[in-house]
């Protein structure tokens, strides 16, 4: 479809669009009486428990229900794709589709709707125009609603609302590590402000300021041993959600990789007391809960100047303190402490201060052993103990970085040539490089001339 118009939707588009729509409006004009259905006078008894019920509730039903049925459509033309694959080919199919990707597609469903029923509006109001009754006034929803929800295929809307999900996903993650490194310390030194506050009658009033002294270092205490509990026990939890992680679902590669992290693989074979790497992770937490205070002691002191005492501050004036001291805390974490925290938990230095000598080929012990014997009889001479580059390191077609996915599991790595001389692959054949996404073999330029031809 080169020669195809760029701004009408592909026919694929449309399919999808219409689905949607026909979808949402039919099973609303079932729950609610007012539309299609009431005109045909079905049960008396059905119509009056609906017309008593929340309309609310029926649209978000109906909008939930997008999601199984778009996933059951997926399931459907992938069978159907598969059946007329294996019978032009005469062989079963490379490879099963993943379950992710047919509830991926009602999930898409689902988040376009809502764009769609805004963005028709016009299209609705126009199509409605000639109407006289709601028994064709649903024609007109379906109608409106299936060309914006077209449109909204055609030009990736599904992709452009990932991409501001996951820069929002930011900063709410780090609003929630402020509650987490808020809400620890609470509780973990409520049983210590109880007994404060339960022997405060019978300390005498000038044991007072250390006794709060005390309160204060014990919080501090118990919230560390909070913090290193909960990075001990998320360690496990990763390692156990590791283990059944679907590969061909989002985040595989990502909590694969948090489980080769020095700090997992050390809670695997470590108690809690010496488990080190959570300790120093709860370190890293005290370090920003404390420099969380101090930003909130700063910020008071800018508003006792600007607003006065804190008794007259109102309403709007806290909530502006309190977004300042959020917004200065979320990016000290984000641009300083969640770096701290991933150096800890993976157990490799930052990338700032790196060796001169990081990109270098190992030295040859053999050649270092004659050096030093030569040394030891006075010859000035010596031999190199580091290969050239271009001999140690291996031909990039020779370089294990290339998996295939057999058996609904990716296998490998494997080089170029052992795609094809032991996996056999074809044009058809998904692989991948690395952690990169799953590809036809003959989609990819770089393979050609290692495609098994069948």
């Amino acid at each position: 479809m080169n020669n195809w118009p760029k701004f009408l939707p592909h026919p694929a588009s449309w399919a999808k669009g219409f689905a949607l729509s026909s979808g949402f409006w039919l099973i609303v004009s079932v729950l609610l009486p007012g539309y299609y259905y009431y005109y045909y006078r079905f049960s008396a008894m059905y119509w009056r428990s609906i017309s008593s019920s929340d309309f609310e509730g029926a649209i978000a039903f109906a909008w939930l229900c997008q999601i199984p049925l778009f996933a059951f459509y997926h399931w459907g033309l992938a069978k159907v794709a598969e059946w007329v694959e294996s019978r032009s080919h005469k062989q079963p199919p490379t490879a099963a589709v993943s379950p992710w990707l047919h509830w991926r597609e009602g999930i898409i469903a689902f988040a376009t709707l809502p764009a769609a029923i805004v963005m028709g509006i016009p299209a609705i109001a126009f199509l409605m125009l000639p109407l006289r009754d709601s028994s064709s006034s649903i024609v007109a929803l379906i109608l409106g609603t299936a060309i914006a929800s077209a449109y909204l295929y055609h030009f990736g809307f599904a992709k452009r609302l990932k991409i501001l999900v996951k820069f929002l996903w930011i900063f709410y993650a780090d609003l929630l590590k402020i509650l987490e490194l808020l809400l620890v310390p609470t509780i973990t030194g409520t049983p210590f402000l109880k007994l404060t506050i339960a022997t405060a009658p019978i300390i005498p009033q000038q044991l007072l300021p250390l006794t709060t002294f005390l309160l204060v270092v014990w919080v501090l205490l118990s919230g560390i041993v909070g913090y290193a509990a909960l990075q001990y026990w998320s360690a496990h939890l990763v390692n156990w959600a590791a283990t059944w992680w679907p590969t061909d679902s989002p985040g595989y590669s990502r909590i694969q990789a948090r489980k080769a992290w020095k700090h997992n693989k050390t809670a695997a074979t470590q108690s809690f007391v010496r488990h080190t790497t959570s300790w120093h992770l709860a370190a890293n937490d005290t370090t920003y809960f404390i420099y969380f205070y101090l930003i909130a002691i700063v910020c008071g002191a800018i508003a006792f100047v600007l607003f006065g005492e804190p008794s007259k501050w109102s309403e709007t004036q806290e909530e502006m303190l309190g977004s300042a001291v959020a917004l200065v805390w979320v990016a000290q974490w984000h641009f300083g402490g969640w770096r701290r925290e991933v150096e800890i938990a993976s157990g490799e230095p930052s990338g700032k201060k790196r060796s001169r000598d990081r990109n270098l080929p190992p030295a040859d012990p053999v050649a270092v052993e004659l050096n030093q014997l030569a040394a030891e009889l006075g010859d000035v001479r010596m031999r190199a103990v580091r290969k050239p580059a271009s001999t140690t390191q291996k031909p990039k077609s020779q370089q294990a970085k290339w998996y295939v996915f057999r058996s609904g599991k990716a296998e490998g790595p494997y080089t170029k040539r052992q795609l094809r001389d032991v996996q056999q692959i074809t044009d058809r054949t998904k692989v991948r490089r690395g952690e990169a996404e799953w590809q036809r073999a003959g989609e990819i330029p770089e393979l050609a001339a290692f495609l098994t031809q069948k």
